[in-house]
């Protein structure tokens, strides 16, 4: 078994570990990572490096390919792509192959991405999004007949994949084919009205079209800078190798952008599973369980919130609106009295207004 080094920078704990193969010894040093990533990565590392000949290369290579989920999911993308040849040294593996080529990707290394994925759709052609992925590479390296290959046989196997049909207009774009282009962002948008990335090309190929109160109709459309959601089982296998709670914070709040309140709630939940006491994400947590009127799950939060910030107000701004939202009018009062006591901000006096008028046709 070769060992492949991997240097990781920027961090405040250093680790030294030692490769022991039976092949080769490498030092490598894993440094700077922070808590909780640096242990976890660091047992990781030390359990692939500790494969012995006993092991079979599919175990072996899938403790490399688990470090490099780990690796990539923390944005560590060359670590990643070293963990990953690790294991593709073991055994040939698709998996790999493909987190390796998007991570190549995020670094900029376009051609050893398509490398990566054309290996890939050889062995898996029946996945639409292996060949959108190649297709987005192949518009970076500026092969746009491969490119257009490659989305035509994405959308051939599924035709509901909005992220393709955007892609596949913008080869037709850089074709100047803007009727196609127009055609294929028209199908983009009936799948997924709510990105803005979709509104925006419209609105370009309707001005090289000529029709500039088209374009303005579809710049006053656009209502964020998203792309279409990608639906992609081996990257949200990557997902869930994240430490960091602020990962699946910024996750709900697209999820919440996009009008999907179940992945916004769960990537919360997830949030505050890893940093169970961030007052912060606790209410923002909180806000969103009462907007989908989720009053008792909220309660349970702000339980968690008053154990770790008693003195937050808006820990009592909320109880008194879960409180009013149960007609529990006194118990609400108590609550928003205790917010105007920590900190009287207009929502909270405004709430205590509304209390007492409520209080008063009693």
């Amino acid at each position: 078994m070769s060992c492949f080094p991997i240097n990781v920078k920027r961090i405040s704990v250093n680790l030294l570990l030692v490769c022991s193969s039976i092949v080769t010894a490498n030092e490598i040093f894993l440094e700077g990572i922070e808590e909780p990533l640096a242990t976890i990565a660091s047992a990781a590392y030390e359990a692939a490096l500790n494969s012995d000949i006993s092991l079979s290369p599919e175990v072996a290579a899938n403790r490399w390919g688990e470090l490099g989920m780990l690796l990539q999911a923390h944005n560590l993308h060359e670590q990643a792509i070293a963990a990953y040849s690790n294991a593709l040294t073991e055994i040939s593996d698709s998996r790999w192959l493909y987190l390796r080529s998007i991570a190549y990707g995020e670094l900029g290394y376009v051609h050893k991405s398509i490398e990566d994925l054309l290996l890939v759709t050889s062995t898996m052609r029946d996945v639409a999004i292996i060949w959108y992925r190649l297709g987005q590479a192949l518009i970076y390296a500026g092969r746009r007949s491969d490119a257009k290959h490659a989305l035509t046989r994405a959308l051939a196997l599924d035709d509901d994949l909005a992220i393709a049909h955007m892609a596949l207009a913008d080869v037709q774009v850089l074709n100047s084919d803007f009727m196609s282009a127009k055609a294929s962002l028209h199908r983009a948008y009936e799948l997924q009205p709510q990105a803005g990335q979709i509104a925006y090309r419209m609105a370009r190929v309707e001005r090289e079209l000529g029709d500039l109160s088209a374009s303005r109709e579809w710049l006053n459309r656009r209502a964020n800078q998203f792309a279409p959601i990608i639906e992609d089982p081996m990257l949200s296998m990557v997902a869930q190798y994240s430490t960091n709670p602020t990962f699946f914070i910024s996750a709900a709040r697209r999820a919440w952008e996009r009008d999907d309140r179940e992945t916004a709630l769960e990537a919360y939940r997830r949030a505050i599973a890893l940093d169970p006491k961030n007052a912060e994400n606790l209410i923002g947590f909180t806000q969103l369980l009462t907007v989908l009127n989720r009053y008792d799950e909220a309660t349970q939060v702000l339980d968690a919130l008053e154990k770790v910030a008693p003195r937050e107000g808006m820990l009592w701004y909320l109880r008194a609106v879960v409180f009013l939202e149960k007609d529990l009018v006194l118990a609400a009062q108590n609550a928003i009295e205790k917010a105007i006591a920590i900190d009287p901000t207009p929502q909270v006096v405004a709430l205590e207004r509304e209390i007492r008028e409520l209080q008063s046709y009693d």
